[in-house]
C-alpha cells in the first residue's frame, strides 16, 4: 500500500506568495486613495460646520469679525481648528475675516499633504475652491 504525503511543495508556496504580492500591489494604492478621500470629506464637513458658525456670528452681530461680546474673530476663536478634532491632524483650519466677509481654509498636514486637492476653502458667499483647480475636489 502506497502512503500519500500531505503538504505543499516549494513551487506551490512560491506561486501563492506571488499571487498575494500581486494582489497587494494592486490593492494598497487604491486603499491609500480612499483614505485620502475620506479625510478630505471630513475636512469639507468641518469647513461647512465652521461656515455655519460664522453665519451665526453674523446673525448676532451683523458682522463677521466680532462676536456678540465684541471679541475679534480669528483662527483661535473658532470652535476647533484641526481635522480631526483629536488625534493626528490631517488638516489645519483657519479663517481670514473682515466685517463683511470671511474665507475658511483647510490646509493639508502630515500624511494628507499627498492629497491632489491641496488647500480647500469656502467663503462667505458659499463659493468653494481648492488650490489645485484641475481636480474636482468639492
Amino acid at each position: 500500500m502506497k502512503q500519500r504525503q500531505r503538504g505543499l511543495t516549494l513551487i506551490e508556496l512560491v506561486v501563492v506568495v506571488a499571487i498575494v504580492a500581486i494582489l497587494a500591489a494592486i490593492a494598497y494604492p487604491s486603499y491609500q486613495e480612499y483614505v485620502l478621500k475620506s479625510r478630505r470629506a471630513a475636512a469639507k464637513g468641518d469647513l461647512l460646520e465652521l461656515a455655519q458658525f460664522m453665519e451665526r456670528v453674523y446673525t448676532e452681530t451683523n458682522r463677521y469679525d466680532q462676536d456678540a461680546d465684541g471679541t475679534a474673530i480669528d483662527t483661535s476663536a473658532l470652535p476647533f481648528n484641526t481635522t480631526p478634532r483629536t488625534g493626528t491632524t490631517y488638516y489645519d483650519l483657519s479663517v481670514a475675516v473682515s466685517a463683511a466677509s470671511y474665507t475658511l481654509s483647510a490646509a493639508p498636514a502630515n500624511s494628507q499633504t499627498n492629497d491632489a486637492c491641496g488647500t480647500l476653502s469656502i467663503d462667505s458667499t458659499g463659493a468653494r475652491s481648492a488650490s489645485v483647480s484641475s481636480v474636482a475636489c468639492w
